[in-house]
């Protein structure tokens, strides 16, 4: 099952009501007091300055019109910027498409300073950025309580810090004390760091207390440990119990500083994980007493920690420690290169590059189908920087995919400027939409208009860029200077979609159009 399917299932409402702000409401925290469970409170654009507090209602749908780059939540350095904590929430309650930052709250004991959730929620394409706990707690950005969903998020630049020294500091970027499900995020530059010494330092990047699956991740240089003294735990990640599976992720540049730094990139409390198929790095455990830059496990767990086809290279002070490698684990250069998203895909002399990452095909099965089909997952996404899918066995590491929002999806099929004019009526659509369509008069365009036209259609893309309806190509030339068709929220096959955002597009081989439409039932 791919995932839209799958993930799409975990937000789909039933018979919904849009509420949008600030059309219908002010500000968001009206919108979320007015709105009841199968509610979507939809958010234009803009800059809004508010610490938000979720009601004691399950099932309400938080999303932003045009994506986290141009929607912004701001706790303006006065307060957590969302609580979520009034009651345990379940999968139905989504928030989507924001920025979440400049939260800071102070003290002992201190929870998420930007997010503090409970239970099951959904937090999908957001940037939860540049949020401070001050003194000894948890989650410098997110506190969570329980199993929720992180699904392709820019977690980045989120602390802990405790000026005094001392105490205890959990997950600078994320604390999440059962078994979540993390999946295809990128944690970016967390910290739980301080300059006095004394005190204990526990998952820069990520905290994770329960049996949850860290999957298709990317860390890039997360710290913990202090500039002197204390003890320090998983640069990274740190894994607090038995059953956790951590698969598909890239670990890069994340360090443990201070006197007893230990397992700069990830660090096992126990012994029975499951850690495969990942790339880590150039991770640095530096101190007095310093131990496991790549994988490390306490107590020794030689037998039990299950550890293999791992690619772990030129860790300092050492790529194991306390476990050891598998039969088919890899210490190599993975050759990474920069691509359209980032600069971790893999080398492939199939997309012009000179040589084949030793991690291309390395990788094991992962089996998982519950909650998320993890293989099939890795299928739909890449380590080209061509963008063609991983076939056949499995890639080592960190896998991109589609840009999840639908602006990005579009900047993503956008080819060259636009010659045509696109709508999609009514947006939100409740099962069905017109779509809207022209192009310019041929006496004033310089294009070939009878070759245009026979190439020219008018398709639908979920959010991963996948298509799911093509109303065909269309040959004949006065329909097209201005045209509308109506969709009924069906596929191909005419089953119908799930709630969620789409992408409308018309296209004619050269240059294309593209709208987003947030479909509800």
């Amino acid at each position: 099952m791919r995932l839209t399917v799958l993930l799409g299932m975990l937000a789909s409402v039933v018979s919904a009501s849009v509420i949008h702000v600030p059309g219908d409401s002010a500000t968001i925290q009206k919108g979320l007091n007015g709105a009841i469970s199968g509610d979507t409170v939809l958010v234009a654009a803009g800059n809004y300055k508010e610490r938000l507090v979720w009601p004691s209602r399950d099932g309400i749908v938080l999303q932003s019109e045009v994506g986290a780059a141009g929607t912004e939540i701001s706790g303006s350095d006065s307060g957590r910027v969302l609580a979520m904590n009034a009651i345990t929430y379940t999968a139905a309650t989504m928030v989507r498409g924001f920025t979440i930052t400049h939260g800071r709250i102070a003290g002992s004991n201190s929870r998420g300073a930007g997010v503090w959730c409970v239970g099951s929620p959904v937090f999908r394409d957001n940037r939860i950025v540049r949020n401070v706990l001050y003194g000894m707690g948890y989650g410098g950005g997110v506190y969570a309580q329980g199993a929720p969903l992180f699904d392709n998020n820019l977690i980045a630049w989120d602390s802990i810090w405790n000026p005094g020294g001392g105490g205890w500091r959990y997950g600078g970027g994320v604390f999440c004390d059962g078994p979540g499900v993390f999946a295809q995020n990128v944690f970016l530059e967390n910290a739980a760091y301080d300059t006095n010494p004394g005190g204990f330092w526990y998952g820069g990047g990520l905290y994770l207390q329960g049996a949850g699956i860290v999957f298709n991740n990317l860390f890039v240089r997360n710290r913990i440990g202090a500039t002197t003294g204390g003890v320090a735990y998983g640069g990274a990640l740190y894994l607090g119990t038995e059953g956790a599976l951590v698969a598909n992720n890239t670990f890069v540049a994340n360090m443990c500083s201070t006197a007893i730094p230990t397992g700069a990139a990830i660090y096992s409390a126990r012994p029975r994980v499951t850690i495969k198929n990942n790339i880590l790095v150039d991770n640095v455990a530096t101190g007095i007493s310093p131990s496991g830059g790549g994988i490390t496990c306490y107590p020794d767990s030689l037998d039990t920690l299950v550890c293999d086809n791992n690619d772990v290279w030129h860790n300092t002070p050492q790529d194991y420690y306390r476990c050891r490698p598998g039969p088919s684990a890899i210490s190599l250069d993975p050759r990474f290169v920069s691509g359209p998203e980032g600069d971790y895909y893999l080398s492939h002399t199939a997309t012009g590059q000179d040589s084949t990452s030793p991690c291309v095909d390395a990788g094991d099965t992962l089996t998982m189908t519950s909650p998320l089909n993890l293989d099939s997952l890795i299928h739909v996404w890449t380590t080209r920087t061509d963008s063609i899918a991983d076939q056949g066995a499995i890639d080592i590491g960190y896998h991109y995919g589609f840009s999840a929002y639908p602006t990005a999806v579009a900047e993503r099929f956008a080819q060259g400027a636009s010659r045509f004019t696109l709508s999609v009526s009514p947006n939100p659509a409740r099962g069905s939409a017109r779509i809207t369509y022209s192009l310019p008069r041929p006496g004033k365009v310089s294009f070939p208009v009878t070759t245009i036209f026979s190439r020219l259609g008018v398709r639908v893309h979920d959010v991963n860029g996948a298509l799911v309806r093509d109303f065909g190509a269309i040959g004949s030339l006065a329909p097209l200077l201005s045209r509308s068709l109506t969709w009924d929220g069906t596929d191909d096959h005419g089953r119908l979609l799930p709630n969620g955002v789409y992408l409308v597009r018309v296209a004619d081989g050269s240059t294309s159009a593209s709208r987003q439409v947030l479909l509800l039932r």
